[in-house]
């Protein structure tokens, strides 16, 4: 008998249908990928399994049923019960899910006592025994701490600490490791699949990264606009996919041993964008302060050339987007200086630093919230347009218009709301008002992690043939190696603030030096459950690292 069995699963918001006639089951101890792009229905199908369709949505057809149990028709009260001990569910983001003002041991304890009757001296014990199992470290201390005291990585550790310690028989995880590093990531899913595996859970992955499928999944279905398209094993779907749809979309993945960029690096002979010594710490300095200043960048030395792409590589926590921010001036260093065409740009303040920001703009990792929602597309663009191009009336109107046909989308689409526009149109978006004030420099701090991956490849695809046409330099900041290979001149790899390796996109990425890239290059996700893995190493404790020397053409290590 199947954990879950689904029959023609049917879904409207309104009168608009948004899923047809799904079926699906799981076996005991199995993981089945739910994969498709943004709007396939993946979300709001697991949404109905859980019984908790967003306001609007509903059910208009099929049958759920979990381990022989009709659930199809349950009272709110009567699914809050199966929720927790028969079937859990780990979102995208932890923190929305985690309470900010309750500690965890708090979250876990409740959790145990409501749904196992846990309390006291058992329920604590219990959540201890399984934040040790999630692989975080003195957990009987960390049950004091709060979320915003984790790391993102630690959160998602929490949120599966939380759900197996009630043993469900169905987990359901909606994109877990999206914003995950690649180390971490891969501990993430050794972690799930070893408690599955000694739980006996099964579990429905939600993702649109086809390597997590390639590494978790026996069997995988696929969705388009709320059908399904096809469903197979793992290595039927990989090898032989008999869908046009799902080899458009394995075909749009970039790979770790897919083709590098081939196109020259332009000379290097001066700068668009260059950081020099940059340091920057966090954490309170005054004579009160019980905790000492956290080191984020320490003495940063960095170029990007006009027309080059430089990807900045390294976990979180590693300073990747605070450099970033640093050089959009978005924040200050405390040391060093930041230069922009060989303008240092460090101390502007006024006049002097909005004329220094044309030159430099910033495309942030998730559009919808770096867009404001109460201004169309039109207006977006207009601000930026009229604040350093000093556009006015039809001009300005025509320039917004040319900038959203200059990214692939339509002029007739100004007036239309953010929440009116898909998430890689969104992100268009954030790229045209980038580009508005003609810029010399495009920092993009992870602008393609949260999206599909023919979305992906489309966006990518965007950013080559904008710097081709206009020489824009782009430092280009993200966890995904792959990405790195489809669209890097150079590589830079931070770790604990400092670099720990730099040079040619080809040696770092297939003959890298440094242990800590190889860890990284390692840990990445193969998109071949074929491919033999071997555990995921963490890469270990910071070691301080020497100055950089050269061991290539360009390629410095740090030792």
């Amino acid at each position: 008998m199947p954990v879950l069995d689904v029959t023609g699963l049917s879904i409207a918001f309104g009168a608009l249908p948004v899923v047809e006639n799904l079926d699906l089951f799981i076996a005991k101890g199995e993981t089945l990928a739910l994969v498709g792009e943004s709007g396939s229905g993946k979300s709001v199908s697991a949404l109905s399994l859980m019984g908790l369709l967003p306001r609007g949505a509903r059910r208009t057809g099929g049958r759920i049923r979990l381990g022989g149990t009709d659930i199809t028709d349950l009272a709110d009260r009567e699914m809050r019960r199966l929720r927790g001990p028969r079937m859990g569910m780990i979102f995208q983001e932890p923190m929305t899910s985690l309470t900010p003002v309750l500690t965890i041991g708090r979250q876990m304890t409740e959790a145990l006592a409501v749904h196992k009757g846990m309390t006291g001296p058992a329920a604590r014990a219990r959540a201890v025994e399984m934040l040790d199992a999630a692989g975080i470290p003195q957990p009987a201390a960390r049950l004091a701490q709060y979320p915003h005291e984790f790391s993102g990585g630690m959160r998602q550790r929490v949120m599966i600490a939380m759900t197996l310690a009630l043993e469900p028989e169905l987990l359901i995880a909606d994109e877990p490791t999206t914003a995950l590093d690649v180390t971490v990531q891969a501990q993430i899913l050794a972690l799930m699949r070893q408690l599955a595996r000694e739980t006996g859970t099964s579990l429905l992955l939600i993702t649109h990264d086809m390597g997590v499928v390639a590494e978790m999944a026996d069997r995988v279905a696929v969705m388009r606009r709320g059908h399904l398209v096809e469903t197979g094993t793992a290595r039927d779907i990989f090898a032989a996919p008999a869908q046009g749809y799902t080899r458009d979309l394995l075909a749009a993945v970039p790979r770790m041993d897919g083709p590098l960029r081939r196109d020259p690096p332009p000379a290097a002979d001066r700068s668009a964008l260059a950081f020099r010594g940059i340091g920057r710490s966090f954490g309170a300095r005054g004579l009160l302060s019980r905790r000492a200043g956290h080191r984020a960048l320490d003495g940063i030395d960095l170029a990007v050339a006009p027309g080059e792409t430089l990807a900045l590589v390294g976990e979180s926590g590693s300073g990747k987007s605070t450099l970033g921010r640093i050089g959009a001036r978005l924040d200050l260093a405390h040391e060093g200086s930041v230069h922009v065409a060989g303008e240092e740009i460090t101390g502007l303040r006024g006049a002097a630093l909005r004329k220094a920001r044309a030159r430099v703009q910033m495309v942030f990792q998730d559009p919808f919230a770096s867009l404001d929602p109460r201004f169309t597309a039109g207006a977006t663009l207009a601000e930026p347009l009229a604040i350093h191009r000093g556009l006015s009336g039809k001009a300005l109107r025509l320039a917004a218009g040319e900038l959203m046909e200059r990214v692939g989308l339509s002029a007739a689409m100004l007036d239309r709301l953010p929440h009116e526009f898909s998430g890689g149109q969104r992100q268009r978006i954030a790229i045209a008002r980038a580009l508005a004030p003609s810029p010399q420099v495009v920092i993009a701090d992870e602008p393609t992690s949260a999206l599909d991956v023919s979305v992906q490849a489309a966006i990518l695809e965007l950013l080559l043939g904008l710097q081709r046409d206009t020489g824009l330099a782009f430092l280009f900041i993200t966890h995904d190696l792959a990405v790195v290979r489809r669209i890097a001149h150079r590589v830079a790899v931070l770790r604990g603030g400092r670099l720990m390796e730099l040079g040619p996109a080809e040696a770092v990425m297939d003959r890298p030096q440094h242990p800590y890239t190889q860890a990284l290059i390692a840990a990445a996700p193969v998109p071949d459950p074929g491919a033999l893995r071997a555990p995921p190493v963490p890469p270990g404790p910071p070691a301080a690292a020497g100055p950089l020397h050269q061991t290539g053409a360009g390629h410095w290590v740090a030792g």
